[in-house]
């Protein structure tokens, strides 16, 4: 299409229906534009975002429809005339109509792995996200308001859009353009790469062969067992990245995860070991765990447990346990591809637990059963005779070694704390 005026720039808008409603004037226009260097040839960048407020159905009357036909079912009444009616019930919702250029490049989103790490000023999409989420921040803070900041694992997974032109105008006395006119063309529905479908479950079905296992983690939940801990904080801190978008969150929950896996399987391997409680408490005093992490594991486990280098632990020290240091006491906020890497950092180094773990298992038997049990050695090749002599022997005639360990734990922390 040609206009008399200068050439025109693609455009696009997205139309963004957000996690949950802001106390936001319907209609209420923000617009930005980003800091540009007249020497590059190409647009500023800018973001429009026009907030609309509508009700519909309420978030709630699905849920309380479902309560109702749950409560039918096991009374086995029909559903009554003067039953309260969900339906009566609307909710409000905010949409943001968010327009800026389309300057995508196809070449430059090759270069990355998933759409949302594509960095704001080569996708409009990441733009207009990045943009309502600064604007919800500083509304947030200055109205002291507690709504949650979206992202781009909360909204969607289905946003429609439109694409146009944008055309400057020429000012009247042939200066600069005062003003431009969009027009807007058909556009299509973007879907998201997220699977957070709050309608669907996002675990798996439970079977019958999961009953045992269900059995042992409660139990292990109920003891405190900082082995089931650990692995909470780790599935917490994946939900924090890839159900809510909260980088941030996910780094401290990775770290949180480590933190409690390696101080946790340290004390049940000085449990097993024959060692004291207050032999070695003071080496779970606070802000020792790099501290522990060279020289205790090693001593206990072999392999490599420096901080610095390669390998798994080296790597967790700098993207997991450092990075969140900058989050939690110098406010940064961490990218999603950083929030990844700490999350896989926990994970590797997980690994090289139990990697280590298990080659000392003549050593540690029972913290190996407890553990990585049966399952996890078939899994590795290492159901050994040493193993199944072990368990069929030994394991039965001993105590529980969940609870053991537990009191063990226990005591410890009691005379760190008292200093004894």
């Amino acid at each position: 299409m040609e206009h008399d005026s200068k050439a025109s720039a693609c455009l696009v808008r997205f139309f963004i229906t957000l996690p949950e409603p802001l106390a936001i004037p319907d209609g209420y226009v923000w617009h930005r534009a980003f800091e540009h260097d007249p020497s590059v040839d190409s647009m500023q960048q800018f973001v429009n975002l026009v907030f609309i407020q509508s009700d519909g159905m309420s978030r709630q009357q699905g849920a309380l429809s479902a309560t109702f036909e749950a409560l039918h079912r096991v009374t086995g009444e029909p559903k009554k005339d003067d039953t309260f009616d969900a339906s009566d019930l609307t909710g409000q919702y905010t949409t943001v109509i968010a327009t800026t250029l389309d300057d995508r490049i196809p070449e430059s989103e090759n270069q990355w792995t998933c759409p949302q790490d594509i960095p704001a000023e080569h996708d409009p999409f990441n733009r207009c996200m990045e943009e309502i989420a600064r604007f919800t921040r500083t509304y947030r803070a200055a109205l002291e308001a507690p709504c949650l900041v979206p992202t781009y694992e909360k909204v969607g997974p289905f946003v429609p859009y439109h694409t146009g032109d944008l055309i400057p105008v020429e000012s009247g006395d042939g200066g600069e353009p005062g003003f431009r006119v969009s027009e807007w063309q058909d556009g299509g529905v973007m879907l998201l790469d997220h699977a957070n479908i709050s309608d669907f479950p996002a675990g798996s079905e439970i079977k019958v062969e999961d009953s045992g296992r269900i059995d042992h983690y409660m139990d292990m939940l109920i003891k405190g067992n900082p082995l089931f801990l650990w692995r909470e904080r780790f599935v917490e801190a994946r939900t924090a990245l890839y159900r809510e978008g909260k980088y941030g969150t996910a780094v401290t929950l990775s770290n949180t995860a480590s933190e409690v896996l390696l101080d946790g399987l340290l004390a049940v391997l000085y449990w097993e070991s024959g060692k004291k409680p207050e032999e070695v408490a003071d080496v779970f005093s606070e802000g020792r765990l790099a501290r522990r992490v060279k020289s205790n594991f090693s001593e206990l486990l072999g392999g490599t447990w420096t901080l610095d280098g390669a390998g798994p632990v080296a790597n967790w020290f700098h993207n997991c346990y450092r990075l969140r240091h900058r989050v939690v006491h110098s406010g940064y906020s961490p990218t999603r591809l950083e929030a990844q890497a700490s999350i896989d950092a926990t994970h590797s180094l997980s690994m090289y637990c139990w990697d280590r773990l298990v080659a000392k298992r003549k050593k540690f038997p029972r913290t190996v059963l407890m553990v990585i049990a049966e399952e996890g050695l078939r899994k590795r090749n290492k159901w050994c005779h040493f193993m199944r002599s072990f368990t069929r022997d030994v394991a039965p005639v001993e105590p529980s070694w969940l609870e053991a360990s537990h009191a063990w734990r226990n005591d410890m922390y009691d005379a760190l704390l008292s200093g004894s």
